[in-house]
């Protein structure tokens, strides 16, 4: 019997068994990674750490650090070869009494330690492949060990005038920090205070301006420059001698100077004898005149021996001069030429009117 073609046709499917899917085959490649994060209350940036997109490379966790200072000498030196070895010896320890102060043991000693707030902050980096360094610490803080063991409190060293917190330390880590906290971060002055200087300054300008006399004093820069070249040490020239002759040559110039000012007292002094002597008899005119005679002869003599004296003290200059072995010295002599010929014309001046006199009589 052959089926009608419009009956359809019945279709089988076989179907497979199930298998149990494996614990291997549902589980996915997954990369785990561990991310460590810094401790509560430690505020850090993660763009801080100089950390590579490679997810490769390791991450630094965040540490607490400090610095460990000891005294130079042979606990520095073994210290350093403990840490070298990575071998610590048990009678090596660390106790605290409080949050600052505590001691150190060494060989069997006992050293008093206090941890100390540092002026700057010391970044610590570290490294894996000594290529890439990762930032890993901010230290602001020293353990300072004290040099001496003993039963005596450890106090610092530092400046009482300048530092007002005990537990700061003045000084950086390294010799040109040394009172850095003074130097470089000093207190600035307030606005009042600067407010103050210039009230000052204004009121000293007023009263400078209402002054009837004022003295000006002119000093010259060249001086001082000579004396910084002459202390330099270019030169090592002996002149103790010629600062003996400047101070006797001195000296005379004083003395010459006082005889002149003394000279001009008596002159006026004898003008003030002849306005008195007009209403006198003509017998005690002569004898003024006399006297007076014989003043001006014995005035004339002493103006011609200061006046040598004077020539004398200017060649004598003048050869100091030829021989300084420096500019200061040679600026002092030309000083002391020029007061001198000064000094020469003044005299000379002065016997001329006397011999003028002389010659009138």
């Amino acid at each position: 019997m052959e089926p009608s073609k419009d009956t359809p046709t019945p279709k089988i499917k076989v179907r497979r068994p199930r298998q149990p899917k494996s614990e291997t085959s549902n589980r996915k490649d997954k990369t785990i990674k561990i991310k460590l994060t810094a401790k509560g209350g430690n505020h850090y940036d993660p763009d801080d750490r100089l950390v590579g997109s490679d997810e490769e490379d390791p991450e630094a966790a965040i540490e607490e650090q400090l610095v460990f200072r000891v005294p130079e000498g042979d606990m520095c030196n073994k210290l350093h070869e403990y840490v070298k070895k990575r071998e610590i010896p048990q009678d090596i320890a660390l106790h605290f009494r409080d949050n600052r102060k505590g001691y150190f043991v060494f060989d069997g000693k006992q050293y008093d330690a206090q941890i100390v707030d540092l002026p700057t902050i010391i970044e610590s980096q570290k490294t894996y492949d000594s290529k890439q360094f990762y930032k890993v610490a901010d230290i602001s803080q020293m353990l300072l060990v004290d040099p001496a063991s003993g039963s005596e409190p450890f106090i610092p060293h530092g400046n009482a005038r300048l530092d007002t917190d005990p537990n700061s330390f003045p000084h950086g880590l390294t010799p040109p920090l040394k009172h850095v906290r003074q130097r470089r971060f000093r207190k600035k002055l307030s606005k009042r205070a600067i407010e103050e200087v210039e009230r000052e300054v204004e009121r000293l300008l007023e009263i400078d301006a209402t002054a009837e006399d004022v003295q000006y004093e002119v000093v010259d820069n060249r001086e001082f420059e000579n004396e910084q070249e002459s202390d330099a040490g270019t030169q090592d020239i002996d002149i103790d001698d010629s600062e003996d002759e400047i101070e006797s040559d001195d000296e005379d110039l004083a003395a010459a100077i006082d005889r002149e000012m003394d000279d001009d007292d008596d002159d006026d002094d004898d003008k003030e004898d002849d306005d008195e002597d007009e209403d006198e008899d003509e017998s005690e005119e002569d004898e003024d005149e006399d006297d007076e005679g014989e003043a001006q002869t014995s005035e004339i003599e002493q103006k011609r021996q200061e006046i040598a004296e004077i020539k004398q003290a200017i060649q004598r200059k003048t050869r100091d001069l030829s021989t300084a072995p420096n500019a200061m010295l040679k600026a002092r002599f030309e000083t002391d030429i020029n007061n001198l010929k000064k000094s020469l014309t003044l005299k000379e001046a002065h016997l001329a009117e006397l011999n003028e006199k002389e010659k009138e009589k």
